[in-house]
């Protein structure tokens, strides 16, 4: 196959830094491990990964420009538009783990002229329970029941919130046992220490539990059965889809999960040619990179072009520019992709107007500080910012499942 990048005489940048997520027992970071070897080969760059285990990190990197790249879903970028306070690192105390949630709210964090660069990945993830569990459906899930907390290890759990909603039970009402990684989370399942866990099927310690005597059984989330639950799950986890689970172990395919895609984004002020460039190494080099890693196969052109028809976060013009090369972008993706982008210039203004407002106050921008939660929450019903979420279909109409 003829190396493309060098063949068109683009001269690429010297240095490139992808910002990976390296928490324990997640895939992100070796997944940029596994391909960005080959573009580093292709191109003559110097790629670093940038490992954080703080999904905030990622996208401060990127304001800040200490990163060119970084993966985000919908719902992660959501968090960062609108400076949700309460998505970040989490602070234990007492016997109660009661939290106190530190990130989007500081002065350094929010809003800032995000775009899309490429498909990331497409995931699966559903609700497990072992396999004697008497627990069969969601309506099976009763105060007292022991939920695996994931706090202590990943930034948000507005998931197990969406089951409770769906459930009709009060977040008070339930046990916590905490997990500092994902393999402890499967294994207090397992062991019965724990009745019910969030968990990514496609997982190594999700295989492994299969395995175990009781062996594991997932709680279906199907929307179509069941709309008004799915209508309270996504109150408290907005940016979500629904369908059948196609990946990972056995006992998972064919039950309904969570379902959802993540993109690589980039500034708004990436140079158009690197970022035309780089898109178009991914695309016509997906056939030698995709059989890498098993998430890989998932950067396809196919799902970033699905992506992008019920996605908020706006297109990078490089990206455009080759979308349009191969035909692919049309009248109503240009006329969606100007309200994405006027979405988050009104965030990103109404952000910069609020810091401003504290300032003249006296007011400390931090996201422990109330007085300043309340200053951003208030501003922004003034201002009547639209909530983030899944848009209908620019062909279908509004996807509740995927």
């Amino acid at each position: 196959m003829v190396n493309q990048a060098k063949k068109d005489n683009y001269k690429w940048p010297e240095h490139f830094t992808l910002a990976v997520l390296m928490a324990p027992g997640l895939e992100v970071a070796n997944v940029g491990k596994a391909w960005t070897p080959l573009l580093a080969k292709d191109t003559g760059m110097q790629v670093h990964l940038a490992h954080t285990t703080d999904k905030v990190n990622k996208f401060k990197w990127l304001h800040l420009g200490i990163a060119d790249m970084a993966d985000g879903g919908q719902h992660e970028v959501s968090r960062v538009l609108e400076g949700d306070r309460r998505y970040g690192v989490i602070e234990y105390c007492g016997q109660n783990f009661g939290r106190r949630a530190v990130v989007y709210g500081n002065r350094d964090c929010g809003a800032f002229p995000f775009q899309a660069v490429w498909v990331h990945s497409k995931y699966d993830s559903g609700f497990m329970v072992r396999g004697d569990s008497k627990i069969k459906d969601v309506y099976d899930i009763k105060p007292g029941i022991r939920v695996v907390d994931m706090r202590p290890y990943l930034a948000s759990q507005r998931n197990i919130e969406g089951l409770f909603a769906w459930a009709k039970i009060d977040e008070k009402d339930v046990v916590w046992v905490p997990a500092h990684n994902t393999e402890e989370k499967v294994r207090l399942v397992v062991e019965g220490k724990a009745d019910i866990a969030w968990v990514i099927p496609s997982a190594p310690s999700t295989y492994e539990a299969e395995k175990n005597p009781h062996g594991i059984r997932w709680i279906d989330l199907n929307s179509d059965k069941d709309p008004e639950g799915a209508k309270r799950f996504r109150e408290k986890y907005l940016l979500i889809g629904f369908g059948p689970m196609i990946r990972g172990v056995a006992s998972a395919r064919g039950h309904w999960g969570t379902v959802g895609t993540d993109l690589f984004c980039c500034h708004a002020n990436a140079d158009a040619e690197f970022i035309y460039h780089l898109a178009k190494w991914m695309d016509e080099n997906y056939p030698r990179y995709k059989d890498l890693h098993y998430w890989l196969p998932a950067m396809s052109r196919q799902n970033l072009m699905e992506e992008l028809d019920t996605t908020f976060i706006p297109c990078h013009e490089g990206l455009i520019k080759y979308l349009k090369e191969l035909g692919l972008w049309t009248p109503e993706h240009e006329k969606r992709n100007r309200q994405n982008a006027e979405l988050v210039d009104r965030y990103c203004q109404a952000t910069e107007e609020a810091h401003r407002l504290a300032d003249e106050k006296g007011i400390i921008v931090a996201a422990e500080n109330q007085t300043w939660v309340d200053l951003w929450e208030d501003y922004k019903k003034k201002l009547d910012l639209p909530v983030c979420d899944i848009l209908p279909s620019l062909h279908k109409g509004r996807p509740e499942s995927k």
